[in-house]
């Protein structure tokens, strides 16, 4: 029975989840927490189990200080979901999931929250600058977002010919339907070298920005790159990809940008508009709107 190993177990289990890879990749994770040595380091084969096992893993994430009690919980169901898995799936494995020895503590810390965070011009502009300097395919990735203010899911859903470069435009597809989305003749220049270079490379995929395995980029990945570089940046603030809308919107304010414009650049509701006309008739009209609105103009000019 052992000479299957605990990778392949997971790997059966993940692959009941095949419709969703957010989900495949949220269980994936949670399950990192119980076996990575940086964790709590589970070594034994998991048909080995013991209710002890479970026991101290529990209290391992209960006493954990870095994540909130509803990140907590949410691992734990998704480990008792995997035994769940590993007990109905396989013959002869029973491991106890106790139910008396698991109760959370009162006082976990609070979840982190970037809600409220508004990043300055220079903010942006010191980003920028560093993705600029050490990573060219973050650079274009991170301007589009801050200049575009698209939300993160339909930027990473962008194929290639979703972009004019020539008339500086990009088409997404949201839950209200398609939309569009302007940027400056600035980053038009660069854009027109990225995808001189992203037509390029030999891939099946048609995404507009590629990982390192030459696939669409997954949020996790973003999240990771943009910590990581705000920490290495000083910037004491909890930046995620929503900041760059937020922040575009919040910049247009201050600038004296009426509200009707802002909803109209960011896309609010354009579903009451023929897609193909909004486009055609309105192009002049939303390009010189998104000119006057512009808040890094002269800023981001690298």
């Amino acid at each position: 029975m052992t000479e299957i190993t605990n990778q392949q177990i997971i790997d059966r289990y993940l692959k009941r989840f095949s419709h969703s890879k957010k989900s495949q990749s949220t269980r994936k994770y949670a399950l990192e927490y119980f076996f990575r040595s940086d964790n709590f380091g589970y070594s034994g084969h998991v048909f080995n189990m013991t209710k002890r096992d479970v026991i101290d893993y529990f209290d391992y994430l209960n006493h954990l200080d870095t994540i909130a009690l509803q990140t907590k919980i949410n691992k734990w169901m998704i480990f008792r979901s995997f035994l769940q898995f590993i007990m109905e799936y396989y013959d002869d494995i029973v491991i106890v999931i106790p139910r008396y020895s698991t109760q959370w503590k009162p006082i976990h810390k609070k979840p982190d929250s970037n809600k409220d965070v508004v990043m300055t011009k220079e903010e942006v502009k010191t980003i920028l600058d560093y993705t600029y300097y050490n990573n060219y395919n973050y650079y274009i990735f991170f301007r589009l977002l801050a200049e575009t203010g698209m939300r993160i899911g339909e930027f990473l859903n962008l194929d290639c010919e979703d972009v004019n470069v020539k008339k500086r435009y990009v088409e997404a597809e949201g839950k209200t339907g398609r939309k569009v989305y302007y940027f400056s003749e600035s980053l038009a220049q660069h854009l027109e070298i990225y995808m001189k270079e992203r037509m390029s490379k030999e891939t099946d995929s048609n995404a507009l920005f590629l990982s390192i395995q030459k696939k669409r980029y997954a949020l996790r990945t973003i999240n990771h790159y943009i910590r990581n570089c705000v920490i290495r940046l000083d910037i004491e603030k909890r930046i995620s990809c929503h900041t760059f809308r937020r922040t575009l919107n919040t910049l247009r304010k201050r600038m004296g940008c009426p509200k009707e414009d802002r909803k109209i650049l960011l896309c609010h509701k354009v579903s009451d508009v023929n897609f193909s006309c909004y486009v055609k008739l309105n192009y002049y009209d939303y390009i010189q709107l998104y000119d006057k609105w512009n808040p890094y103009k002269n800023i981001l000019d690298n």
